[in-house]
Parts: structure tokens; sequence; C-alpha cells
């Protein structure tokens, strides 16, 4: 059995580990890892491993009486080389083709590449994908910015499951990966007015570059405020993009009158909210998670037009032995937007060219 290396999450330790290279089963493509990023998912994963698992074990995602947390071979948001195929494949794409795909295996019970326990993530040297799921990268388009299609994904689910009209008024919160991925997807769909609020300067001027019209330092002006103004008698849309959970009973407080909250970051601690306010402005409170394979592969699309300025959420690399000494950058105060994993090669976190 060959052997390759890996990064796994182990009690909310990110550590590097020589595991099998893992075969490909029905209908499945073992493809080389080439290029994947960091997301907030695995950063929050790794900072509150026990709050997650807990979470899950509610939700009967995992048995309840399991005592150590399961390993996690993370990864997900991905381009790859096919390597060789499973049996019952069609084998349509010829080896050394580059790919992506959405980071599910089909072929294991929807399994999620990355945060499945037992399935191998990207940040591995190879790992599976399922061969009906796999999009072939456009001509001109790299490994890396096919790495940030996964993302700008979950950004343009977000706008979708909101329904904005062009004459609504949109209210980022968060200018992070997933909330200039929000406001790039508003951007195309023709919205109007873009409110990016964010306290790093850093952060604000990337939100103009990406489509957002206005922007506020929350720490200093009222965002809530700025966006209803703006917004006269028209709705205000409001994206949670940041995952802080206070936050949530902050904006559905402050919210005008029929206005729209859709949460898109990543929350998991409980939090005491009193719906009365939700209750008389009549506010709309949506939920998104992930997004469709028509979604992904839009934004594969939209990459190779040159809709999207991708290059400029690339922000660091790092070969698969820094990915731990990675995580612990990323977990402190840090300039970085999107930092990405070459598992391919060895080398410390240093910043994109």
């Amino acid at each position: 059995m060959q052997t390759m290396q890996s990064v796994v999450l182990r009690n909310g330790s990110v550590q590097l580990e020589t595991v099998d290279v893992p075969q490909p089963g029905p209908g499945q493509v073992l493809v080389k890892s080439l290029a994947c990023g960091i997301c907030g998912s695995d950063l929050h994963l790794t900072r509150h491993t026990d709050e997650v698992f807990g979470l899950y074990k509610k939700m009967g995602l995992m048995p309840a009486d399991l005592e150590v947390n399961p390993d996690i071979m993370l990864g997900h948001e991905y381009s790859a080389e096919v390597v060789a195929y499973g049996p019952g494949t069609k084998g349509e794409l010829a080896v050394g083709t580059r790919v992506t795909s959405v980071p599910i295996l089909m072929s294991q019970n929807g399994a999620g590449i990355g945060v499945t326990p037992g399935v191998n993530g990207a940040y591995s040297e190879y790992f599976l994908l399922d061969e009906a799921l796999m999009l072939p990268l456009p001509e001109g388009v790299s490994p890396q910015a096919a790495a940030i299609t996964e993302p700008l994904a979950v950004g343009l689910h977000s706008v979708n499951r909101s329904e904005i009209g062009e004459n609504e008024v949109a209210l980022v919160a968060g200018c992070g990966p997933i909330g200039l991925a929000v406001i790039a997807a508003l951007r195309l769909r023709g919205v109007q007015h873009i409110v990016a609020s964010d306290p790093q300067p850093s952060s604000r001027a990337m939100a103009l570059e990406f489509g957002a019209t206005e922007v506020v330092d929350p720490t200093q002006e009222d965002e809530v405020v700025k966006a209803a103004t703006i917004a006269g008698e028209n709705r205000v849309v409001i994206f949670e993009c940041v995952g802080i959970h206070t936050l949530l009973t902050s904006f559905i407080q402050r919210a005008p009158a029929k206005a729209r909250l859709v949460v898109t970051g990543v929350h998991t601690t409980e939090t005491p909210v009193n719906f009365a306010f939700a209750l008389v402005k009549e506010m709309d409170i949506r939920f998104t998670y992930y997004y469709t394979p028509e979604e992904f592969a839009e934004c594969l699309e939209r990459i190779a037009k040159g809709l999207v300025n991708w290059k400029a959420l690339w922000t660091g690399t790092v070969g698969i032995d820094g990915v731990p000494g990675a995580f612990k950058t990323l977990m402190q105060p840090n300039s970085h937007i999107k930092v990405i994993v070459e598992p391919w090669r060895s080398g410390e976190l240093e910043h994109a060219e």
C-alpha cells in the first residue's frame, strides 16, 4: 500500500501525518491535489472542535456515545489532477486532466470531502472524487483560481437564497472571503446599493474593489442605520458573513421593518434571541448552507470569463508541511484573505506574488 502525507485535525490540533493513499471505489477517481484553500470553517472547526462535534451528536450526524472526537482530514476548496479511475467509471477525462468539483462523495452516501471522518480531504497529496461530479478546468483557469470556486459558490448561493431585488439595499457584514464573494455576486446580479461593513480598513478597501458602493466601519458608525437611510422605502437585506453569534441578536434588534436577514456565517454557539423584535417588524430570517452543483459550475465559469477578480482574494501560499504553522497564523489577527495550500510541495507560509 502506497502512503502519502495528509493534514489531520485531531482533538483541536492540526498536524501532518503519513496515511495510506486511498483506493478509488465504484464511480470514484483518484486525484492528485494541486491547490486547496484554507477555509474559515476549517479554522472554526479547529478552534471549536468540541462544540462542533457536540452539535453533530445532537443532530444525529455522529454517535451520541462517542467518547473521543474522530480525526478529520481537512480540505474542501480544491483543484486536482486525474490519476486513476475506479471500477464502474467511464474514464472520459484523460489521466492528467485538471479538475474540480463540489466537495461531496455521493458514492459514499453524501460524505463531505474534508469534513467527514474517514474521508480524505484535499490537504492531502491524493484524495478521491466522484467521476459524475468532476468538472474539467476551463482553458486559462489555474489550479489556484479553481480552488477559489468554492467560496465564490457559497456567496452566490447566499445571494440567490436572499432573492434580493435590484432596487433593494444589501448590507454585507464582514468582508472576508465569503463577504467578498457575496459582494461579487450582488454586483453581478445588478443590485444598485451594496453597503459593506468591516472594522478593518484593508477589508473595506477590498470590498470597494469587489463592487461595494458604500463602506462602513461598524465601530464608528451604525451600519444598519446607514443602509436603512439609503433604502428609504425599499427593503434592507442584511448578509451576516462574520460568524459571531451575538451579531444575530444585534441585527434582529436594529433592523428596520420588513428587513431580511440572511445568515451565511458559521454558527455553532447557542445564543439567546428575543424574536419579538423580528415578529413586530415582520422580518424574514433565512439561513444558507453550501450551494448547488449548478451554482458551483456557474462560479467556475465566472472565473474563466474574468467576471470575478479571484486573484485579489489569494494572499498566501503554503506547502503541505507548513499547514500547521499557517493555521496558527490565521487564528491570530492577520492580513490574509485566502491562503492556498499546495500539497504537492513543501514550504512555509509566504505571501502570494
